[in-house]
């Protein structure tokens, strides 16, 4: 069988944060177990383009091939995917397509209509009501009539969670949908290096403390939609009395870094509170298996990846009613809370009161999130 997965960005393009590694890490299991994958995606990567070879297939794996389309307006317009695309379409049997407000999707709906082909469309929180109402609502509302719902009868959804099962069905009722959640490869998160949490913060704060009590590390794409705001708030009423408590928030800047390195200024936090920018998958590994604890206040996640992988390491996390985590409660595996300040910085207090076992945590995630699973149950609906 052979699929091709539709994106209008791939690996490497880490400027786009969890979706990528998603995709990616879907894309190898699947072509692992014997289905050939077939990426067409484009050279975008934020504001800048991938250096890669470009209107070609290359082989990444065994069964694994990436076409790299060359954008002439970053994230706008890509000749070559428009002529190219319909030939990589034809040759397919599955159609895979991420995202929904981009030219890629429209051109590739269309093309797979007209060829006849089976589709699964994948909006990645598009049609939260989050999504919908940040930026350019009209236009929004005008491409999903204009350009997806002519399609809508000839595709199965594919929601990464029961949040986006929701957000679908709010906007196109009568859609067929599936929930596959995205996944993570549990054993790379395995063997880390352990070090102490001092060791930790002097390391990825470039100070030297002596002392540290508690290490919170938050991760994401420096965006108002990752509510780093909150948490830093919330951590300031936090280290009122855990005055030797530190908070690592790691992400590249997509429009909040200033707006946070300013808040932290603002509230006296500059040896509470650190930024330390974008970092390599071997540095995430070392921070999330030796901080005390994970915590994400997202204004909206259709999963939520770094929580799995902060979950794969053992961690117990706070993490905000706005992510689709409601399970970690009865797991045993941390606090689902309201997404504002106060209730944060009450689970702060709570979460360092209560017991969790490590190998339990990494069990629960083992058993529902590895790409093993996912990749079986994605093959399952391909397969129908």
């Amino acid at each position: 069988m052979r699929i091709c997965l539709v994106s209008s960005s791939f690996y490497p393009a880490t400027f786009y944060g969890g979706p990528i590694s998603a995709t990616w890490g879907l894309s190898k299991k699947l072509a692992q177990k014997g289905i050939e994958v077939y990426v067409s995606t484009t050279n975008a990567n934020g504001v800048s383009k991938l250096d890669v070879n470009v209107n070609m297939f290359i082989e990444k794996d065994e069964n694994l091939f990436v076409k790299y389309y060359n954008e002439q307006i970053i994230n706008k317009l890509s000749f070559a995917f428009i002529f190219g695309i319909w030939s990589d379409i034809k040759k397919s049997d599955v159609v895979y397509i991420q995202y929904l407000f981009h030219y890629s999707v429209f051109i590739s709906l269309l093309f797979a209509f007209l060829l006849r082909k089976k589709v699964i469309l994948c909006p990645r929180g598009s049609l939260s009501s989050w999504g919908l109402s940040y930026k350019h609502k009209w236009i929004k509302m005008i491409w999903l009539t204009v350009f997806i719902s002519p399609f809508v009868k000839n595709v199965i959804w594919q929601a990464c969670s029961y949040l986006e099962i929701d957000d679908i069905k709010n906007v196109f009722k009568k859609s067929k949908v599936v929930e596959i959640n995205d996944g993570i490869d549990f054993a790379s998160f395995q063997d880390s290096e352990k070090i102490s949490k001092l060791e930790l913060v002097n390391r990825f704060s470039n100070q030297d403390f002596q002392i540290v009590s508690d290490v919170f590390f938050s991760m994401g794409r420096l965006h108002e939609i990752k509510g780093f705001d909150v948490i830093i708030d919330a951590f300031n009423l936090f280290i009122k009395n855990n005055k030797d408590a530190k908070l690592i928030i790691a992400g590249g800047d997509d429009g909040m870094e200033m707006q946070l390195k300013n808040q932290i200024v603002k509230l006296n936090l500059k040896n509470s509170v650190f930024l330390i920018g974008a970092v390599n998958f071997e540095d995430k590994k070392l921070l999330l298996n030796n901080c005390d604890y994970f915590t994400l206040a997202s204004r909206f996640e259709s999963f939520g990846i770094v929580i799995a992988e902060a979950l794969s390491c053992g961690k117990p996390v706070v993490v905000s009613n706005k992510t689709p985590w409601k399970d970690i409660e009865k797991n045993n595996c941390g606090i689902f809370t309201q997404n504002h300040k106060v209730s944060f910085f009450n689970s702060f207090y709570a979460i360092k009161d209560r017991k969790f076992n490590g190998e339990m945590i990494k069990e629960f995630v083992k058993s529902n999130f590895d790409w093993n699973i996912i990749a079986d149950r994605f093959i399952k609906t391909i397969k129908k």
